[in-house]
């Protein structure tokens, strides 16, 4: 096997712990995956015996800064064979890292993050020890996964219509997600040719895969739907607690229901995202309204559930609680090579992260 199939295989063979248990599934290309995670990619393996079995990603995004476009790095994708697994080797690629931050990268900060429920990649991640950089604490990302249940399309109130993409362009749009996106830390810097790309930090999202909420010929809300399942998908490796008994206990309702179903463990959620969220003014009833279209239209589709992730604190994290949902909290930290001074000069806006970009 080559490098990319011996990563795949790496990243399908080692879960994330928690009341589900997971991994990924980045076939057929572990480096056509990780587009969607930075303009600027680099990967660290280890090997043993020619064979693959550590690797981390190091990529560099365009983020909003205190209101201000700039480049962020994030870490991701790190996975260690526990068999291998050692002070040594995290302490050799941390070093690594390192050298790229200062060679190539020079980025004031990095963002990485970790299920809630991983306490001992939290512990080891955060401690400071085998040369690892000082870290914060940033926020818990809360993602609902919501069920693609059979639901009628919303009412609309006067003057407000929801459009696709295409009946307003790929500009307007990118020209209302950076005006908007600008007040929360972290929002993406979306272009009009990330839109239009078949791949890049955008791939697989399609113009018409936009949901725009329009008041006359202004923008008041886009949220898009975006389908990521011919390039990455969430593998179930186990139940534990209460979802162990919840998954066959729904189990009826959902066959009656007529929806995807909870996948086995070894088989794919087949999940869609909601992403490029941006409400004018955080107004949770154009969000509602964006969000039902959404899931409307979604039913009936093979998926199993839309994936809605908001920082706690969100103004529209109240209006995301009140569906039906399954909850996935995932800790948002940041790392700084040269002092934390960048990430403590951050303002008070809330942070937002783009879950599909996680």
């Amino acid at each position: 096997m080559d490098d990319d199939e011996q990563i795949c295989v790496l990243m399908r063979s080692i879960s994330m712990p928690g009341i589900i248990s997971l991994t990924v599934d980045c076939e057929p290309s572990f480096f056509k995956a990780i587009e969607v995670e930075g303009y600027v990619r680099r990967v660290i393996v280890g090997e043993s015996n020619q064979q693959i079995v550590g690797a981390c990603l190091m990529a560099k995004r365009r983020m909003f800064l205190n209101g201000i476009p700039a480049d962020v790095g994030y870490m991701s994708s790190l996975r260690i064979d526990p068999l291998i697994r050692s002070k040594t080797h995290i302490t050799q690629g941390v070093q690594i890292f390192r050298q790229w931050h200062k060679e190539s990268f020079g980025v004031p900060f990095y963002l990485f993050a970790v299920l809630k429920d991983n306490l001992v990649a939290r512990n080891v991640l955060t401690s400071g020890l085998f040369g690892l950089p000082a870290s914060k604490d940033v926020g818990t990302l809360y993602a609902a996964a919501i069920p693609l249940l059979i639901r009628r399309l919303p009412r609309l109130p006067d003057g407000l219509r929801v459009v696709r993409g295409s009946v307003v362009g790929a500009v307007k749009i990118a020209k209302f997600l950076n005006r908007t996106g600008s007040e929360k830390q972290f929002f993406p810097v979306y272009t009009a040719d990330d839109i239009l790309a078949d791949d890049q930090i955008l791939q697989g999202l399609h113009l018409d895969d936009f949901y725009i909420a329009v008041t006359g010929d202004h923008i008041v809300g886009v949220i898009a739907c975006w389908n990521q399942l011919p390039f990455r998908r969430t593998l179930v490796t186990g139940y534990s607690g209460y979802m162990r008994w919840l998954k066959q206990l729904i189990a009826p309702l959902v066959k009656a229901l007529h929806i995807a179903p909870i996948p086995n463990p070894g088989e794919a959620f087949r999940n869609v995202f909601a992403a490029c969220i941006a409400i004018a003014g955080n107004d949770q009833q154009i969000f509602k309204l964006l969000l039902d279209t959404i899931l409307h239209d979604e039913y009936n589709t093979g998926k199993t559930f839309l994936m809605v992730g908001l920082m706690e604190g969100d103004p529209l994290l109240p209006a995301l609680r009140k569906y039906l949902h399954i909850p996935i909290r995932t800790c948002i930290y940041a790392w700084a090579w040269d002092g934390l001074d960048a990430v403590n000069q951050l303002d008070g806006r809330l942070p937002y992260l783009e879950l599909g970009g996680l």
